[in-house]
């Protein structure tokens, strides 16, 4: 048999596998311009270091337009796959409450600290306490309960006898000194009497154990999870885009392989497509090897 016709073939296939290999390598390499004199060689440096910048910038692009695009992240977020999960975790989130029996004083605390969860209590709480009793002195509480006491004695009063005696001239002098005092008391004390509920109300809410407040709301017949999914939904559909564009996805992309050192960035694509420039060098010495069994035919 004659071993001689093979050569050429595997010549073929032998360069083809180095032309491949190096075309490879050169994507990569080298890492810096070579120069010769004044000279810079061509192709250096390599087709990733010279191109880094546009290369982040298409693949911040890709990535934000195509894979992560505001649609795509609504299809996904809101597919019922991700709903079912979503809400079989709030169900267990919500049966763990059911044995939770930590007050909400107690889990605000350990979030925020002892001095910052007091100061913002302090803050809640005045600010209720100014808001409640402005609101009261705007309605003037001392002319309608006076009005009210004036129109109770007036009924009381239609005895003509009665009226002999300037009934409603007393009912007015008395109704006008009732509103005065009222109005008197609730300035004086009003604030202090207020603030003094106000944080009562608050201390015995802040002070109820989780259990107690999730059996609270479970016997009002109220659905935490239809509100909480209702609440998810919502925001996926009303603050991703608003979040998307804070975010910027593309620019977060682009910096981070910016900032990337080339070794880094030939790493990076090495591990996502190692198999296929492997595939590509073998391809090479396949078709030399293919294109030398040809040039035996002529």
């Amino acid at each position: 048999m004659n071993y001689y016709i093979f050569i050429r073939p595997l010549i073929g296939a032998f360069t083809g596998y180095v032309t491949n290999w190096i075309a490879v390598k050169m994507m990569f390499r080298p890492l810096k311009p070579i120069k010769i004199g004044n000279f810079k060689l061509p192709f250096t440096p390599g087709l990733i270091p010279r191109n880094k910048e546009r290369l982040a910038i298409s693949i911040g692009n890709t990535i934000s337009n195509d894979l992560l695009s505001e649609e795509t992240l609504k299809n996904s977020l809101l597919s019922e796959n991700i709903k079912d999960k979503i809400s079989e975790n709030i169900s267990i989130f919500l049966n763990s409450l059911s044995k939770n029996d930590t007050a909400i004083s107690e889990i605000i605390s350990s979030y925020v600290g002892d001095d910052i969860y007091k100061s913002q209590l302090d803050t809640i709480k005045n600010k209720i306490t100014i808001s409640i009793y402005n609101t009261i002195l705007e309605a003037h509480l001392g002319d309608i309960v006076a009005n009210q006491i004036a129109i109770a004695a007036n009924e009381k009063m239609k005895n003509p006898l009665l009226g002999l005696f300037g009934g409603k001239s007393i009912v007015s002098s008395i109704s006008s000194n009732i509103a005065t005092k009222i109005d008197e008391y609730i300035l004086t004390n009003g604030e202090i009497l207020i603030n003094e509920m106000v944080e009562k109300e608050i201390n015995k809410y802040t002070s109820k154990t989780i259990d107690s407040v999730y059996n609270d709301i479970k016997k009002s017949d109220i659905n935490i999870n239809d509100i909480l999914m209702n609440l998810y939904e919502k925001i996926i559909l009303d603050k991703l885009p608003i979040l998307l564009n804070t975010i910027n996805i593309s620019q977060i992309i682009t910096d981070k392989i910016n900032s990337m050192d080339v070794l880094e960035v030939e790493k990076l694509i090495l591990t996502i497509m190692k198999k296929e420039l492997n595939a590509l060098i073998n391809l090479g010495a396949v078709i030399g090897f293919l294109l030398g069994l040809l040039n035996l035919l002529f």
